[in-house]
């Protein structure tokens, strides 16, 4: 309990919400990507139903199919996993990583614009679209402000400290 106790009441309250927030980020790629490869019967079920939930029509395009785009699609966003958690494990050092990370969610983000914009009977789509900005965003702010905020703390004052340090 005395490591929730430090990680909770550190001096860097926005390196705190970093870790809180990369966590969450973390396993929002990295259980996905795992679906992706092994269930996407889920992913495509839960695709139709957020469209239909939106008044969209009948999304019948076999994607789930399809393994050359399915895994291509898994290998994407457990890389994205894989980023987040290079950040979470010693921001100072992967900061770098942040803009591929930024890049690759943004662009996935506009490509599925694109596709509404394309098709916009598939509003599905355009929430998606909105969901990755979003989680774009995230990543910038979150990283950024705690990126500053740890530029004058000891690694030691850090919970958890980064891989660098220990």
């Amino acid at each position: 309990m005395s490591w929730f106790k430090r990680f909770w009441q550190q001096p860097s309250k926005p390196y705190r919400n970093f870790q809180l927030m990369f966590t969450l980020l973390t396993l929002n790629f990295f259980i996905p990507a795992i679906s992706y490869a092994l269930a996407p019967e889920i992913v495509a079920s839960e695709f139709q139903r957020i469209n239909q939930t939106l008044g969209g029509a009948l999304y019948n395009f076999p994607e789930a199919s399809s393994r050359v785009w399915r895994y291509l699609g898994a290998a994407n966003v457990m890389t994205l996993a894989l980023m987040c958690f290079l950040m979470q494990w010693d921001l100072r050092k992967y900061r770098v990583v942040l803009f591929p990370l930024f890049f690759l969610k943004s662009y996935n983000a506009t490509l599925y614009l694109f596709g509404y914009f394309a098709a916009p009977q598939y509003p599905a789509f355009l929430a998606v679209a909105l969901f990755d900005y979003a989680t774009s965003w995230a990543f910038w702010f979150f990283s950024t402000r705690a990126h500053k905020a740890i530029q004058d703390l000891e690694d030691t004052q850090l919970v958890p400290q980064p891989a660098s340090s220990r």
